[in-house]
């Protein structure tokens, strides 16, 4: 079934993205956002094609009807959702609005312009995205919507009271304008717009939807991937936090430079953004989240502009560690001698004679310096790993929160790791390093093989900060094999 899943997904993403240049990617990602009953926004200049996305998405589900409108400041809720019924306000005094048509009758609907919607919109529109709902007179109507599609070339004015609707949208996508030379010389030559035609066999009904949904609630999400997700969210609530704290208003106002680099993501849009990755997992015929579909969280952390640059550089920094841990974390193969010990003694290891020690966390080994692991006791302290896969404990805020609630024992998280001993640690210095080598060449690549394998992320390459990140960890292998 998974696999059959994968493959129509494959095969109708192919079909929507046929003629359509450098926009297989919001394509993609527009279908995923339908399919896990979230809406997308796109963030692009006139010209960019975002309409004609939204029009391909139609053609991916059964017998659908599409709904389109270009908003205006003189925009009313009639024309969105339907005239006023005359005869039933006359005949039966009931306020009801005619919407054959209209959005309520939509199974994708693409709104233009969308920040320009007055109130009386935006208050009906919050129903509709989150619910599914629309009141019309005494009566709620469930709504076929798949997803809408919102669009600009401007992201909500702050202060106009657009918060709740622009949170309403899961997903938020820049479209840029062509960049290959090709595909550029392939748009000015075409003498006609490209169409696709789907067929029928390849198109989702209502109800595969819904199941589909259902299925989604059965992909797990592994304890690693949670670790990451939780970091992310400690690093901006704790980022937040301190921006309180310790930047307190200049001159009775407050520059928001700092604060505008800082996204807030409520507890309910982490909800939905584990649904959104689940979603991805079961439509490439998995059974649970890998770490190729976290690459998903570029386009879904963000709130202003000034934050999708900070939102990139996170995400590779705690993917990269995460994936590779500790695995070319010491270059210097001569950091790696073991010291002597003495016949019948048990020490705690240590690879620079009692400096640091060592554990093994999820198959890596982790070092800790013996004056922070003095500091540890029963109380969580906060921790964050460095460069070079070090633990390090101290500040008012970091990724993790760490303890001993025993000699010899280490909590990172909710996971104990014991700290490994020199009687336990029978694997000679070169051996060691060969078999880091080894792991972190395999995990690169497997990551690789994962990126390149899920239909809604780009290749590697084209995530140029995470891209950057493991490129860094590259390196250390090169330089632990020319140490050696």
């Amino acid at each position: 079934m998974a696999t059959q899943t994968r493959k129509r997904i494959e095969a109708l993403l192919s079909t929507l993205s046929e003629g359509a240049l450098e926009r297989e990617e919001a394509i993609a990602l527009s279908l995923l956002s339908a399919a896990s009953g979230e809406s997308i926004f796109l963030l692009g200049l006139p010209g960019v094609a975002k309409s004609m996305i939204a029009r391909r998405l139609s053609l991916a589900f059964r017998d659908a009807r599409r709904f389109e409108y270009l908003m205006s400041r003189f925009s009313t809720p009639d024309e969105i959702f339907g005239p006023v019924s005359i005869s039933r306000l006359k005949d039966e005094d009931s306020y009801e609005r005619v919407v054959d048509g209209y959005l309520p009758t939509a199974d994708v609907v693409f709104l233009d312009e969308i920040w320009k919607a007055g109130p009386a919109i935006q208050n009906s529109l919050l129903t509709a995205l989150n619910e599914k709902i629309f009141r019309n007179g005494r009566n709620d109507i469930a709504l076929p919507l798949k997803g809408i599609i919102a669009a600009s070339n401007e992201l909500p004015a702050e202060g106009e009271g657009l918060e709740a609707l622009w949170d309403r949208f899961l997903i938020r996508y820049v479209v840029n304008p062509i960049r290959e030379k090709g595909n550029f010389f392939t748009l000015l030559s075409a003498k006609t717009v490209i169409g696709c035609s789907v067929p029928e066999e390849l198109k989702f009904s209502s109800e595969e939807i819904s199941y589909l949904l259902q299925e989604r609630d059965r992909i797990g999400i592994p304890d690693p991937v949670m670790e990451l997700l939780y970091s992310l969210r400690v690093r901006y609530s704790e980022a937040e936090n301190l921006l309180k704290e310790n930047h307190p208003p200049k001159g009775g106002e407050d520059d928001g430079d700092d604060e505008d680099n800082v996204p807030y993501v409520s507890d309910r849009r982490w909800k939905k953004i584990a649904g959104i990755l689940r979603t991805s997992a079961l439509l490439n015929g998995r059974e649970e989240v890998d770490w190729s579909d976290c690459l998903l969280l570029e386009h879904l952390l963000w709130n202003k502009d000034s934050q999708r640059l900070r939102v990139c550089e996170d995400i590779a920094k705690e993917l990269t560690a995460a994936i590779l841990g500790n695995s070319a974390a010491f270059p210097d193969a001569g950091k790696w001698i073991r010291p002597s010990k003495e016949e019948g003694e048990v020490k705690f290891w240590s690879p620079d004679g009692g400096k640091h020690y060592g554990f093994e966390a999820s198959g890596e080994l982790i070092l800790i310096s013996a004056e922070d692991y003095g500091k540890l006791d029963s109380v969580p302290k906060w921790g964050r790993f460095l460069e070079g896969g070090e633990l390090a404990i101290g500040g008012d805020s970091g990724e993790i929160r760490v303890r001993s609630p025993k000699s010899g024992v280490i909590t990172v998280g909710s996971f104990n790791y014991p700290l490994k001993t020199e009687r336990g640690n029978a694997s000679k210095s070169a051996d060691f390093i060969s078999s880091v080598l080894k792991r972190t060449g395999r995990k690169i690549d497997s990551f690789t093989d994962m990126v390149s394998d899920n239909l809604f992320t780009r290749s590697l390459p084209e995530y140029p900060f995470l891209f950057a990140e493991m490129r860094k960890f590259r390196s250390g292998v090169n330089s632990a094999k020319s140490a050696r």
